[in-house]
């Protein structure tokens, strides 16, 4: 299977770039696959869990943030507000921000806050459920 370029970018750091062959990302709708020479395309991401496989035929993971990815010329960038590897997730914090956010949801706020507070906890949940599947392989 012939690969193609990928680049991962979170609002504060370079989280990958090479050559991959497939790329499974988490979508509104689902999850959507991208193999080497995808029709070109803007596909919206959801909070969730990134998995690609490297030119090696080596699986990685990522929990990732909102964002989006563009394939153009069989090159994939996708640029989310946070990147991080299940092993690098803080089970504590994750269960103090999951906290913060509920919370926030229960006083009155503005309808942005409300929004703000809603993607809060959404990550949270993400980051737990990564560590529990960690714990539990």
């Amino acid at each position: 299977m012939s690969g193609f370029y990928m680049r991962v970018l979170a609002s504060d750091h370079v989280f990958y770039q090479g050559r991959v062959e497939a790329v499974t990302l988490p979508g509104d709708d689902g999850e959507r696959t991208v193999l080497a020479h995808h029709a070109d395309s803007i596909i919206s991401i959801r909070e969730g869990e990134l998995r690609f496989r490297d030119v090696e035929e080596n699986w990685h993971e990522a929990i990732v943030g909102l964002g989006f990815a563009e394939m153009i010329n069989n090159r994939l960038t996708i640029l989310v507000d946070t990147a991080e590897r299940p092993e690098d997730i803080d089970r504590k914090r994750a269960e103090e921000a999951k906290a913060r956010a509920e919370e926030q949801l229960r006083q009155k706020q503005s309808m942005q806050e409300y929004y703000m507070s809603k993607a809060s906890l959404a990550r949270a949940m993400t980051r737990l459920s990564a560590t529990n599947k960690k714990n539990i392989v």
